[in-house]
């Protein structure tokens, strides 16, 4: 599974948000979207998902045209996670996994007996099959990203598009979600990720997409990308670079520097 895209420009009215965006991701890839406030990145990931029409280039899924495939098959290629959310409605975790099954559903067709198992194994898979009868209002902030995360899994999508899947949670939750995360990457799945701190990045991702005022200014591999000049340009600050032992590997952390 792949997405490309080539050339992209979106403008909101008359004020450009993103300029010549060139951007790949394929199996196996886990990459991070960074860049401060108002980059673009939001918009990207609409564009991305067809939200909003771009106004020139190119978005090509499994090298066929954005353009020209229907809502329904770009659902069963590419599922998105939301930021999480206090719920509206007190719908239960597994109620709202097969949320995630409509488009494969018809009108007024309910889920199958296979899909809810298919479900439970999911959560399992996650480590919350306990929680499947819980309301999703009655969960931690941690438990309810990942919920989210199953019902984009259920779809059966290959590519999976996260906006900001750790904003508001607390240190632990996000490192659970973030191995989560790198556990699918490396079972084949191709995600993309947005996030304001590089650190997770370093951390977790396979690759880095940089967008700094709507274009693109870096795209490859962490360590080839991530110098201390480049990340203290991005957000305003100077910014050291470290190497920190985990176990038996070494990781590269970013600081700030007095």
């Amino acid at each position: 599974m792949s997405i490309k895209v080539q050339n992209l420009t979106f403008s909101y009215g008359d004020k450009e948000t993103l300029h010549n965006v060139e951007f790949s991701s394929e199996d196996g890839d886990l990459t991070a979207v960074l860049g401060p406030n108002g980059a673009g990145k939001s918009t990207f990931f609409k564009c991305i998902l067809g939200f909003l029409k771009a106004n020139t280039g190119k978005i090509l899924l499994n090298g066929k045209d954005m353009k020209t495939l229907t809502r329904a098959e770009i659902a069963k290629e590419i599922a998105y996670i939301p930021q999480s959310i206090t719920p509206t409605f007190n719908y239960t975790v597994l109620d709202t996994v097969l949320m995630g099954t409509t488009n494969s559903l018809k009108a007024f067709e309910s889920p199958s007996a296979a899909q809810k198992a298919h479900a439970v194994e999911i959560l399992d898979s996650l480590g919350i099959a306990h929680l499947s009868y819980r309301g999703c209002g009655n969960i931690s902030g941690g438990e309810r990203q990942l919920v989210l995360l199953a019902r984009a899994l259920i779809q059966n999508a290959k590519i999976l598009l996260m906006d900001e899947p750790t904003a508001n949670l607390d240190y632990g939750n996000q490192y659970k979600v973030m191995k989560r995360i790198s556990a699918l990457a490396e079972q084949g799945y191709t995600v993309i990720f947005s996030t304001h701190d590089p650190n997770q990045a370093l951390l977790h991702a396979t690759r880095i997409f940089v967008l700094r005022n709507g274009s693109t200014v870096i795209n490859g591999a962490p360590e080839q990308v991530l110098t201390e000049a480049k990340l203290s340009e991005l957000y305003g600050i100077d910014i050291s670079l470290k190497k920190v032992k985990l176990c038996d590997s070494e990781t590269l952390v970013c600081l700030p520097v007095n």
